[in-house]
């Protein structure tokens, strides 16, 4: 990963803007005369440029105005011929163009806290106040748009946190103010190989003790987990997560170990195997690794454990059931002997993340038979349909359903080959004919 060079706060400002693709670098210059057009300080801000200054050839862009940011981001829509949404209430607009591409325009703002973990009362302000209210150093860099190519504000020390791989929170009250900061940022702490400077973990420490993640809405708590788990290699923050403490501080016996990460790993090429298959229900990811960590503590504790994350209600209910049901699963798909319609019924039930849990932490007979369900027994279907039932003189009702699993039992069993095979079973063992 490159890492950003200190040098002129123009240079870099330029130097930043030519990394952006050549589409973004059109719309940053139609913005850039907008603003002057207006008289009005336009500045990109935030992850963008953090992005820029790693290397990366960010897509996304995001905007801060000082200034009436809602008349700029209409008159910024009507030239671009976007589709733009007003959020009068926090001072921003989104910006959708023809093409798919998203961009956020804000007003310049300032933020506070009435107390710990509640959420910020908003007012406008400076971008000096818009930046210092930002979480971490490395997202608190602007690029102020201007004819010359703009002018890099960079006042806490970004560019310099970046280049030593640091991660700093703007200020000692931060993470007490948002706890759900600590989570953000052990995120970046592994997606871009940083980690948390002396004093923040310091600060973590404080704010664990004080109990303030208790504070956070389980909403808000599982809002975080489930970011935390849509991370390329969500075990990497989980274990940063575990050295700083927050996940025992979250319940005791919540300690994922090798064994949970090398689960991880796997779920991750059980996905990347088998989801573009799109057998319903399709899988979802995070919702696995959700599985793999509540598989890390004992059955009696579990639903304890996924309320201290944020679940409530049938989720959570649904999650623990799936796992009661694990073992017997693999159990019956570890028999010697299993006929392929048997292999159906066991995994037509099973949510799609339980099918590929299954296969990760199953033994070779467990994974080949998943593996056989998935890429061929799934997607077997009779060929005969209610329509066709209904031609052969049955009238709707539960007998159609008696029959089509009768058929579906054949052509797994490789009994049934054709349509025909089909129609000669049906008429045999139910004795109606076609009524054409």
């Amino acid at each position: 990963m490159r890492r950003a060079t200190p040098k002129g706060p123009s240079v870099l400002a330029q130097k930043l803007l030519k990394r952006l693709p050549r589409r973004q670098q059109d719309l940053v210059k139609t913005a850039t005369i907008l603003g002057e057009r207006q008289g009005v300080a336009v500045y990109l801000v935030g992850g963008p440029v953090r992005d820029l200054a790693l290397g990366s050839a960010s897509t996304d862009l995001d905007l801060t105005v000082a200034g009436d940011a809602l008349a700029y981001a209409k008159a910024l829509a009507a030239q671009l011929g976007a589709r733009v949404t007003i959020h009068r209430k926090f001072g921003t607009a989104t910006l959708v163009l023809q093409d798919g591409l998203r961009l956020d325009v804000a007003t310049a703002r300032r933020e506070s806290y009435a107390h710990p973990a509640a959420l910020p009362d908003v007012s406008p302000g400076t971008i000096g106040e818009d930046l210092f209210r930002r979480d971490f150093t490395i997202n608190a860099m602007a690029v102020r748009l201007g004819p010359q190519g703009g002018k890099l504000l960079d006042p806490s020390g970004g560019l310099k946190d970046l280049e030593r791989g640091l991660l700093r929170a703007l200020h000692e009250g931060s993470y007490r103010d948002d706890p759900t900061r600590i989570f953000r940022g052990a995120r970046y702490a592994a997606r871009y190989r940083l980690r948390f400077s002396r004093r923040d973990r310091r600060l973590i420490r404080s704010v664990l003790a004080e109990k303030v993640l208790k504070r956070l809405s389980k909403d808000r708590l599982f809002h975080e987990l489930k970011l935390v788990l849509g991370e390329p290699k969500p075990e990497a923050v989980l274990l940063i997560l575990r050295k700083l403490g927050v996940l025992s501080s979250l319940d005791p016996a919540l300690e994922p170990g090798p064994s949970t990460n090398a689960q991880m790993r796997r779920i991750r090429r059980a996905w990347e195997r088998y989801n573009h298959l799109g057998i319903p229900p399709e899988p979802r990811l995070w919702r696995l690794y959700l599985l793999v960590l509540l598989l890390s503590v004992t059955p009696r504790i579990r639903h304890r454990v996924g309320g201290h994350l944020g679940m409530k209600g049938p989720p959570l209910d649904v999650l623990v059931m799936e796992l009661k049901e694990l073992p017997r699963l693999q159990e019956k798909l570890n028999q010697k002997q299993l006929r392929a319609s048997r292999l159906r019924q066991l995994l037509d039930p099973a949510s799609g993340e339980l099918r590929l849990l299954v296969w990760a932490i199953g033994g070779g007979r467990v994974r080949k038979r998943v593996d056989r369900y998935l890429t061929r027994l799934a997607s077997v279907r009779p060929a005969l349909t209610g329509q066709d039932l209904k031609r052969l003189g049955f009238p709707p009702g539960p007998t159609y359903r008696r029959i089509l699993d009768l058929l579906l039992e054949g052509r797994l069993e490789g009994r049934l080959r054709s349509r025909d095979d089909e129609i000669n079973l049906v008429q045999q063992r139910f004795g109606r004919r076609y009524r054409m």
